[in-house]
């Protein structure tokens, strides 16, 4: 059976036959997607040079829903509006071009055992992931510190039941959360900060008494907690009220 070929709104009768050969999926492959690039000898010697690079799978959970993989070079208790990271594994030659994601597109990010969420404070991102720096309880603690020159400090995990110091810092950011609350802001003066957690660690009395100054030297009566140790603080409120 011959096919006929009619004209297409005054179309050529030729161009008639290629539209149809489209439809039936018989046309000319499309132009082929230009491949990746090929290792050269430069970036061998590079690799050579810098030594396999430290990488950690990760996954992203934007706020779509949609889950992705990745790799970071490193990560921190606490990542302020970017994430760098890598498509492919670092290590492969050439290596991958490192790009970014900003925070308010993610819901999470899981990586080497540790998930880090996306804070939002009053319904608005804080632009800011971050891992629960107390020890698991009711109250969850997130924050992180920075110097004279505004560099970031990340807090560190609790190791068991105790808390590496973080040293003295300027400038400390804390957010805690009830368990199935809202996230609250922690104020940064020394004097809010204590009202703030006498409030909050009010069923355990022993530990909101340590808030407050006592009496004596100038050196004894400096509360036990302040702004520096709010991981401290948490995770012993967290310990007292599992424990009863």
């Amino acid at each position: 059976m011959k096919l006929k070929f009619l004209p297409i709104f005054g179309v050529r009768p030729r161009f008639g036959q290629l539209l149809l050969l489209c439809g039936l999926g018989l046309a000319a492959p499309a132009r082929a997607q230009r491949p990746e690039r090929v290792a050269t000898r430069v970036d061998s010697l590079r690799a050579a040079r810098d030594g396999a690079p430290t990488f950690f799978p990760a996954q992203f959970t934007f706020v779509s829903g949609k889950q992705v993989q990745g790799y970071v070079e490193s990560y921190s208790t606490s990542l302020l509006d970017k994430v760098e990271c890598y498509e492919t594994p670092p290590d492969r030659l050439p290596r991958p071009k490192l790009k970014a994601i900003d925070i308010e597109r993610l819901q999470s990010m899981a990586v080497d055992g540790h998930t880090l969420v996306a804070l939002q404070l009053h319904g608005k991102p804080l632009k800011m992931l971050a891992e629960n720096v107390a020890t698991p309880g009711p109250l969850a603690l997130y924050g992180y510190a920075k110097t004279k020159n505004d560099m970031l400090i990340p807090i560190p995990l609790p190791v068991g039941a105790l808390l590496i110091s973080t040293g003295t810092h300027e400038k400390y950011y804390w957010y805690v959360r009830a368990y199935g609350g809202e996230l609250q802001e922690v104020p940064r003066t020394q004097q809010g900060y204590t009202a703030f957690m006498s409030r909050l660690c009010e069923k355990v009395p022993a530990l909101a008494a340590e808030l407050r100054p006592a009496k004596g030297t100038e050196a004894a009566r400096r509360p036990k907690y302040q702004l520096h140790n709010a991981p401290e603080l948490i995770s012993a409120y967290n310990q007292a009220v599992s424990g009863k």
